[in-house]
């Protein structure tokens, strides 16, 4: 893995800007700028539209109890986006979000009439929840992508706080994220490196969601509950 004042190294580099003497404790307004906001955003920007292996993803064990509603882990950033990001262990019934407030009230008020389970998240940072109907009676797992991008030690976590801190994430990528919004901000051509950092991001999403994928066969299998809408209006 790669240190991530290695890759700021290179961006200095890149940039013409002199490096400090840490990155950790720098407060020039060039260092804080490639710091706090490029690296930054190159993080979140890669992490909402990749679902990363592990670590930076993980997967939680809901135990059904009856209730509707059950806290995800204080580490939830979003849900994998993948037919079977949410399943139950027998893949006997498929689950699909719910994301407007109305469908919801009007699927808890009526019940599902079909085979789905559907689930809706909700919460803000370090407080989300995930919602079932029906109501569970049995294990779900939820795949989801963590809030983790560094690791300091092996141990992974958020925080950038030492010069031996590696980064989760292809270092090549992010880097050429960084330089791309510098350019950009300060009025330089930069549409060769957004094509680049592009280019980097679209393959790795490929090797992710690509045609060489485990058959599940969790579709192939009609039953007559599946002919069945998960609402049906009332006469």
């Amino acid at each position: 893995m790669t240190r991530i004042v290695d890759v700021l190294n290179r961006v200095a580099r890149q940039t013409s800007i002199a490096a400090p003497s840490s990155w950790i404790t720098a407060t020039a307004d060039e260092h804080v700028e490639l710091r706090e906001d490029f690296l930054r955003q190159s993080v979140c920007d890669a992490m909402d539209r990749i679902d990363w292996p592990s670590p930076v993803s993980d997967e939680a064990v809901i135990t059904g109890t009856g209730v509707e509603t059950y806290a995800l882990p204080s580490t939830f950033k979003r849900i994998h986006r993948d037919d079977m990001a949410v399943h139950d262990e027998t893949l006997t019934r498929y689950s699909c979000p719910v994301h407007l407030d109305s469908q919801w009230s009007l699927l808890r008020f009526n019940g599902l009439t079909g085979a789905d389970r559907v689930y809706r998240i909700t919460g803000f940072d370090g407080n989300y929840e995930i919602s079932f109907l029906p109501l569970l009676s049995t294990d779900v797992t939820v795949h989801y992508v963590t809030t983790y991008w560094m690791a300091a030690s092996g141990v992974p976590g958020v925080t950038f706080s030492d010069d031996e801190d590696v980064l989760l994430l292809p270092d090549k990528m992010i880097e050429t994220g960084i330089v791309w919004r510098w350019r950009e901000r300060r009025g330089l051509p930069f549409e060769g490196k957004m094509d680049e950092y592009d280019m980097l991001m679209q393959r790795y999403s490929n090797a992710s969601t690509g045609l060489r994928k485990v058959d599940m066969g969790q579709h192939k299998k009609l039953r007559w509950q599946d002919n069945i809408p998960a609402f049906i209006p009332p006469a």
